[in-house]
């Protein structure tokens, strides 16, 4: 156990300064960005590209698959390109605009990603991925509020996925609220979804709590789930320094 609670001292200044855990990189390399548009692994079109038999529509179809191979295979920039082609062709395709908004977050331009997904949600405001996506460019730029308020948007439109769970998790770690950040990532677990990111925040949130013995056992099973996470490694350090204190 440490000496001292860390209750007593300043939070995540003195984690970080003391125990060189920086929360805010965790919550920016751990977010879970969403895509309606495709499953990467299995390379699938959206219904809308395949089934229309009308020639724009396909002309726009195949446009879209190459901007996407194009993300697929981490050429943003020539990505970008051919999805403001789609767009200039059909402007209220909501799907293009959250995959030119993620083109624009690999790319690091984390305000023109945001622009693009408020687009989306102009379009539809019940967008999930738009609104989840926000939030996640929202953290890279430290504005956690901001973002925390997009996850809600999202759990209030449909409550219990796992991704804006794990995300505002995040952003109250950042923001110091671990109890809270506790109670999100306890109902990500909850919706049968196991990933050790998971309990790498929980890890964090009782490792702040001064629940050392918590915290490792979650940290023991998030190194199980996934041996070389970087994060989990780093915290095992934390925590051995955090027991003999």
């Amino acid at each position: 156990m440490l000496k001292k609670p860390l209750k007593d001292f300043q939070g995540n200044e003195y984690l970080e300064k003391y125990f060189s855990v920086d929360f805010r990189t965790i919550a920016r390399d751990t977010c879970f960005l969403m895509s309606s548009v495709a499953t990467v692994k299995k390379h699938k079109l959206t219904p809308h590209v395949y089934t229309s038999n009308k020639l724009a529509d396909r002309r726009v179809g195949w446009i879209y698959y190459q901007a996407y191979t194009l993300a697929l295979s981490g050429k943003y920039v020539e990505s970008l390109a051919r999805f403001d082609e789609v767009l200039r062709l059909e402007p209220g395709y909501i799907h293009a605009w959250n995959q030119k908004g993620l083109c624009n977050y690999f790319l690091k331009r984390y305000s023109s990603a945001i622009s693009c997904f408020d687009k989306a949600s102009s379009l539809n405001s019940l967008y999930l991925e738009s609104l989840n996506n926000k939030g996640c460019a929202l953290q890279r730029l430290d504005e956690f509020g901001a973002a925390i308020d997009c996850f809600d948007k999202v759990e209030s439109i449909r409550a219990g996925l796992f991704e804006t769970l794990n995300n505002k998790a995040l952003s109250l770690i950042a923001l110091g609220d671990y109890t809270g950040a506790l109670t999100c990532v306890d109902r990500c677990i909850s919706t049968g979804s196991v990933k050790g990111s998971f309990y790498v925040v929980r890890s964090i949130c009782f490792l702040a709590l001064d629940q050392i013995g918590e915290g490792l056992y979650d940290l023991t099973i998030a190194l199980k789930l996934d041996p070389q996470s970087k994060h989990a490694l780093a915290l095992r350090e934390v925590f051995d320094r955090a027991a003999a204190a």
